[in-house]
């Protein structure tokens, strides 16, 4: 182009400059990092008459060739190259290159998914090397909301993104633990220390009387399990934290809903991708016990007080002669529980591996992981936790029509297997680690033989009798949950149907599907460790249980404009079912074993009534039915609004009460759009929300 534009302007945006300077040419711009970039506009060149198709067609035609890669120098496979006014086109092979027959002095069009498009004259040239600038605002600016995505300056709730890349630098084994830093409002704590245990949420406080966790979507699935994803497959985690954002779920967001999309593939050549980490665990400060000597001390000091009498007090040399000989030579201090069950040195580990790729006509992601963590305190019995994953994930263009993806298919695909054994410590009374905390150090962890100390060392060492807590919470430990183990199998997947008859106008239909099944089996012999710590007969007992729940979501979203008035309208239905599926729990007394291989109720030698426990059932089985409807507008993204309103029939509700209604409003002003503060070098953007 070569035409000299004169225009007087005084205090305006620069968007209204380049808009008035370009509204009569074929280009159009895009401000990127402070920087203008000006390029040709597909959609302002006028397409060519019936006459001039006649006259090219007419024209002789002639080849040229080209090459396009990245600003890095990587190769782009699958970009697409169009004649301007035709539909005469082809795609880069796996070595970026193309070659096309066109028209003298023809225009060609360049696309790739991420880049920013260009036009190149191919006048006087026959070979074209074309570097392709990535799109940052189309990769940067764009946030999950319910049932779509939206520039991240126009969104007018309180959301919160972490991408997968923060997620991984983490080298955590959670997702929620890697984001715990990042995602201010949200309050994340672990239940426990036990290895592969969850994490509970809390975003700005309780929302509901009973269960306080947000409600999760993963992959537009409601309802899934956040931890039973390798944080290496998730490609976004966004947080819905306020009434305004989450209001497009309804009844189930009182709590905020946390919305998880997995990893999909990418247009190019196809990628292998691997990241893993092995390290160790140690506690970093433990608690200070007493030693056997100080724990005499107190032990009189409290009987003393107690009874008021200083006869009161015990002479432990003539009590136990052989452990106080011991204790005063300086031979053994007493045992320290909390170091009997520390496991230094405790080994953690993460392998995730991920094969993607894609074309035009279709993109693929598929991973595989494998994390696998011990604890840091339970030794001897080790608790353990054990995770595999495989995620499939693909999107496919089955017709396509002057650029538009009219009919499109796709699915999600999320499988994990847990394998955990464990002690207990989240309890306030049946608790291990409070056991060690409360355990006697007089009382030794194993006898000469190297055994338990038991009940009859208990009484040949003089200890039996000073109180019923004098025994071996090791022992108790080891015993009690030396013997047990957990599997859990889940399913989270999705289907979709997209339908795009016109530009911007989407039709999706989607069915989920959720899947879950436990089993857990533990044994525990006959023991007896002295004062309260005996268990008899010993019991065996597994439990087992299965379900799953479907979704079905249909949507319709058109996007349009007219002049700067730009509106995003998405109105749909969605019917879920919950509780498909069983639970069973058995516990039988009186089994002897010869080890945790052999404890299985089926080797019992027969159940009977008087010492078999037998419950369980169906689950409870829920349904919601639902009807929700969103606007989004905005003025030159300048003034922002947006509506919404759900209406939830859901089973749970009191019969003549079963529906529900819950609408937001949300508005936005973008400071920094306007004049007063455009060019202001201190803030570059400011936007206030209510």
């Amino acid at each position: 182009m070569d035409k000299r534009i004169d225009l007087s302007v005084k205090a305006e945006h620069i968007d209204e400059i380049l808009d008035r300077v370009l509204s009569k040419t074929s280009l159009t711009y895009k401000i990127l990092d402070n920087q203008i970039v000006v390029y040709r506009d597909a959609t302002k060149i006028t397409a060519p008459t019936d006459a001039a198709t006649n006259s090219d067609a007419a024209q002789q035609k002639r080849e040229i060739r080209g090459r396009i890669t990245t600003a890095d120098g990587e190769t782009v496979i699958g970009a697409n190259i169009v004649e301007m006014g035709t539909t005469n086109g082809t795609i880069t092979d796996t070595n970026g290159e193309f070659v096309i027959e066109v028209a003298e002095g023809a225009v060609i069009h360049i696309s790739y998914i991420g880049f920013l498009e260009q036009d190149i004259n191919t006048n006087g040239r026959n070979f074209f090397e074309v570097v392709l600038l990535e799109d940052t605002q189309a990769l940067e600016d764009l946030v999950v909301v319910g049932y779509g995505v939206q520039k991240k300056k126009l969104v007018t709730g309180a959301n919160v993104s972490v991408g997968g890349e923060t997620l991984q630098s983490q080298h955590s084994i959670n997702a929620l633990e890697a984001m715990q830093a990042y995602a201010p409002g949200v309050n994340i704590t672990q239940a426990s220390g036990m290895p592969g245990e969850g994490f509970q949420v809390n975003i700005r406080g309780l929302g509901t009387i009973g269960n306080s966790a947000p409600l999760y979507v993963i992959d537009g699935v409601a309802g899934g399990d956040i931890n039973t994803l390798n944080p290496s497959d998730i490609e976004s985690i966004d947080v819905l934290k306020d009434a305004a954002s989450a209001a497009i779920y309804g009844a189930r967001a009182a709590n905020g809903v946390i919305l998880v999309t997995t990893k999909t593939g990418r247009k190019g050549r196809i990628e292998v991708a691997y990241d893993g980490y092995y390290g160790v665990q140690n506690v970093a400060k433990m608690p200070e016990l007493l030693n056997g000597k100080q724990y005499m001390e107190i032990y009189n000091e409290e009987r003393v007080i107690a009874q008021n009498n200083p006869a009161a007090a015990i002479d432990f040399s003539a009590r136990i002669p052989a452990l106080y000989q011991k204790i005063m030579s300086g031979e053994w201090e007493g045992t320290n529980w909390m170091e009997e069950i520390r496991n230094e040195n405790a080994p953690i580990q993460n392998h995730a591996f991920n094969l993607s790729g894609g074309s035009d006509q279709s993109l693929f992601s598929l991973g595989f992981s494998y994390t696998s963590q011990e604890g840091i305190l339970g030794k001897p019995v080790e608790p353990h936790s054990d995770r595999y994953t495989v995620r499939l994930n693909s999107d496919h263009v089955i017709y396509k029509k002057n650029g538009i993806d009219v009919i499109k298919v796709g699915e999600t695909f999320n499988y994990s297997y847990r394998k955990r054994s464990g002690i207990a410590i989240a309890g306030m009374y049946y608790n291990d680690i409070r056991n060690m905390l409360t355990g006697s150090p007089l009382v030794p962890a194993y006898n000469d033989q190297g055994e338990f100390y038991a009940r009859a060392d208990v009484r040949a060492s003089g200890i039996e009798g000073l109180s019923s807590r004098l025994f071996n919470p090791l022992a108790q430990m080891a015993l009690n949950r030396g013997m047990n183990e957990t599997h859990n199998y889940n399913i989270n997947s999705n289907a979709y149907l997209e339908i795009q008859p016109i530009k911007d106008l989407v039709f999706r239909s989607s069915f989920g599907y959720r899947m879950f099944a436990d089993t857990y089996r533990s044994y525990q012999p006959d023991y007896d460790l002295a004062g309260d710590a005996t268990l008899s007969p010993g019991r065996i007992a597994q439990s087992g249980g299965s379900g799953y729940s479907w979704t079905l979501d249909n949507t319709i979203n058109y996007k349009f404009n007219s002049n700067d008035h730009n509106f995003d309208i998405l109105v749909g239905q969605s019917v879920e079912k919950i509780g498909f599926g069983t639970n069973m729990n058995v516990t039988n007394a009186y089994p002897t074993f010869q080890g945790y291989k052999h404890a299985y109720l089926s080797n019992t030698d027969g159940l009977t009534s008087g010492v078999t426990s037998i419950s369980g059932g169906p689950l409870r089985q829920e349904a919601l039915a639902s009807f929700f409807g969103r606007i989004n507008y905005d003025y030159r993204e300048k003034y922002l609004l947006t509506l919404v309103m759900r209406a939830d029939g859901s089973s749970n509700f009191a019969k003549g009460n079963q529906w529900g209604y819950f609408p937001s409003i949300s508005a936005g002003w973008v400071l920094t759009e306007e004049e007063f503060l455009a060019d202001n070098e201190v803030m570059n953007f400011l936007k206030l929300r209510a």
